[in-house]
């Protein structure tokens, strides 16, 4: 191998990357398809361009193994457990079924048994990071269904160690094949124990005596190692590279340093994880797609279908809608990264032949290619079987909510669900909340909230939840697919309805305002607000000043008339605006001789310059008190001045010399 010959073909691929990739954006398509395509034109069935492929190859290894060491860094257990229901419910259903049905498929067709179990590790996998990636710009990672994508991934994930750990047993012979598959099985589990033991008493002692050096350049050092080096461990104890380095992401997840990590690591991930894609679209030989492009559609084809019945599926047995099925269905529709990890695995123990390795890879490549035109499609299914979807099960009513009059009704039970609903409780109003998820409504049911199972885009349900005679509705919901439709819904059932929306992003909230919205609360509008207010009050600006500003700034954005409360401002953070004045704390001893005074007979302010800003009297606080006030023993008065004037002030309460009359006009 030539010195330069690797640095000229690196040079090559990111080049022609950073310039498709830059394409792709332009057209909206996530990167990754940029960096397939960028190795298909540059590979050795295209350009031919690249002398060292085995030597990008090594790249790519080190990219994968980054990229599962992010990704475990990400599979925190807090997080797992949150979100259970969708992460072993429905990601259980969409992987179990999506593997028998391409077994079945495949054990009709007439292939051996081994193979069928195989392709069906490989089918079941989608995309993370496509699916991840389009989900976040388009601001739905928040929603309903983009946690149940999220838990499906997520679960997806957690299935790749025991599918790499199988693969391979199933290469093992006939005979011994099961022998084969139960050692694979518990030689896996020894190994995964052994590691995870071994990184979660090793990595954070080290990694927190690295950053007690105060050097960053040594904490991406550790960093790099924990990931590389787990992952030539687990290689050499009969693992994969990348299963290792997702052991020890997982156990970073819980350490304090997590987070440092993955900020440290992300580059070095995003660089060499490019190779990745690359050298899976330099294995694409176009030839073969050229002389086989029936096959492949038909197989591209029969992946999507399949994935998008099971994917839907698994939504819809956990009692979640067809509208919100299809969303998440046509989102995980494409096979994923993980599958090529495992195809090549395949490949490396004679699992796979080379001409069903391209079938399944030139196919592969297909659908992740379709992956954007399917995701942006959801939200138009979505509404167009939301129309045609029944009512079984859904909310139904009943005595308590034919009662409900000129109530609020809650369009979901997220965190601000719930403590909208904690307040209005509270307050002693009447209200009824429509939440999609069953599991939530059953156990909010549970406990005596007013809370039915419903689609809040269906009008239906908005009449039978009082609609027609509700004195306002809150959409606490932050589906922009959904949001637009559920306003015109509420506004067709009750044209007088208050209805308020919270949303995301502002760019949202013209088409929310036209749709029906008498306010929308756009998080990232008023976030910036809150920091606005604060800054500008910290400088000491009068609060009508602010508001004034703020109102304006408002209207500008997106012409909302609720006007920002403006918090008030601590005495201490204006000591630049006064820095000749000071407070005092004076209380009064009993039999005082200023005891049963007013406050005017002593002319305090007259005489002395200091004035009284409030008396604390037990637990109550006077601000401003008037002049026929009367002090009382144990009175604390808080007096404000310049320090001349508040002793002057302390010496006449002190003085016991007899308290002049009122002071004459």
């Amino acid at each position: 191998m030539e010195h330069g010959s690797i640095l000229r073909d690196l040079i090559i691929l990111y080049g022609m990357a950073m310039f498709i990739a830059f394409l792709m954006r332009r057209a909206r398509q996530p990167t990754i398809i940029g960096y397939l395509l960028t190795g298909i034109v540059a590979g050795p069935s295209a350009l031919g361009l690249i002398s060292e492929t085995e030597a990008v190859e090594v790249l790519a290894d080190v990219g994968v193994a980054l990229l599962l060491f992010t990704i475990g860094l990400e599979l925190s257990i807090g997080k797992l457990v949150r979100m259970r229901q969708l992460v072993l419910g429905a990601g259980s259903i969409q992987l179990v079924s999506t593997i028998l049905v391409c077994f079945g498929v495949m054990w009709w067709m007439g292939f051996e048994t081994r193979e069928n179990v195989f392709w069906g590790f490989l089918v079941a996998a989608s995309s993370t990071a496509i699916v991840l990636k389009l989900l976040h710009e388009r601001g739905e990672l928040d929603t309903v269904h983009g946690r149940a994508i999220l838990g499906i991934l997520l679960f997806q994930d957690l299935c790749v160690v025991p599918m790499m750990a199988l693969v391979p047993a199933l290469a093992a012979p006939g005979a011994s094949q099961a022998v084969s598959i139960l050692w694979a099985l518990v030689k896996s589990l020894l190994v995964v124990g052994a590691i995870l033991v071994g990184a979660y008493y090793l990595f954070p002692p080290l990694l927190k005596a690295i950053v007690l050096a105060r050097s960053r350049e040594l904490f991406i050092i550790a960093s790099i190692f924990f990931a590389l080096g787990t992952a030539y461990g687990a290689s050499q104890l009969g693992l994969s590279l990348a299963l290792g380095a997702f052991l020890a992401g997982i156990v970073l997840s819980e350490s304090e340093y997590g987070h440092q990590v993955m900020a440290e690591i992300l580059p070095f991930r995003d660089i060499f994880n490019s190779l990745f894609f690359i050298s899976v679209g330099m294995l694409v030989n176009l030839t073969y797609v050229r002389d086989n492009a029936g096959p492949l559609a038909l197989l591209a084809g029969a992946i999507l279908v399949g994935k998008l019945l099971t994917g839907g599926m698994a939504v819809v047995a956990l009692g979640f809608p067809l509208r919100m099925a299809a969303l998440v269905a046509l989102s995980l529709a494409q096979v994923g990264e993980f599958s090529f990890i495992l195809l090549r695995e395949g490949a490396r123990v004679n699992l796979v032949t080379p001409e069903r390795f391209q079938l399944f890879l030139s196919a592969s490549v297909i659908t992740m290619m379709l992956a954007p035109g399917l995701i942006a499609a959801g939200p138009a299914v979505s509404r167009l079987l939301g129309h045609k979807t029944g009512r079984k099960n859904w909310l139904v009513p009943d005595k308590q909510t034919e009662e409900l009059h000129d109530h609020f009704i809650i369009c979901g039970y997220g965190l601000n669900g719930r403590r909208l609903a904690r307040l209005l409780r509270e307050n002693e109003l009447p209200y009824v909340v429509i939440e999609m998820n069953p599991r939530l409504v059953r156990t909010a049911r549970a406990d005596g909230e007013p809370i039915y199972y419903g689609d809040v885009s269906n009008y239906e349900i908005l009449k039978q939840a009082g609609a027609a005679h509700a004195r306002g509705i809150v959409f606490a919901i932050s589906d922009p697919g959904v949001l637009a439709r559920a306003i015109s819904q509420a506004h067709l059932a009750n044209r007088d309805l208050h209805i308020i929306v919270r949303t995301k992003r502002i760019e949202d909230a013209q088409e929310l305002r036209i749709a029906g919205a008498t306010d929308v609360v756009a998080e990232e509008l008023e976030a910036w607000m809150e920091i606005a207010v604060r800054v500008l009050r910290l400088y000491g600006m009068p609060r009508e000043a602010v508001a004034e500003q703020i109102s304006g700034l408002r209207e500008g954005d997106y012409e909302m008339a609720r006007i920002l409360q403006i918090p008030g401002q601590p005495l201490h953070h204006l000591k630049h605006l006064l820095p000749q004045v000071d407070v005092e704390l004076y209380i009064i001893a009993p039999a005082s001789p200023i005891e049963g005074l007013e406050l005017r007979e002593l002319d305090l302010r007259s005489r002395t310059g200091a004035s009284v800003l409030a008396i604390v009297r037990g637990r109550e606080v006077i601000h401003n008190p008037p002049g026929d006030k009367r002090f009382e023993g144990g009175d604390q008065v808080l007096l404000i001045g310049s320090r001349d004037q508040l002793t002057s002030a302390v010496n006449l309460l002190n003085s016991p010399q007899p308290i002049p009359g009122p002071a004459q006009d």
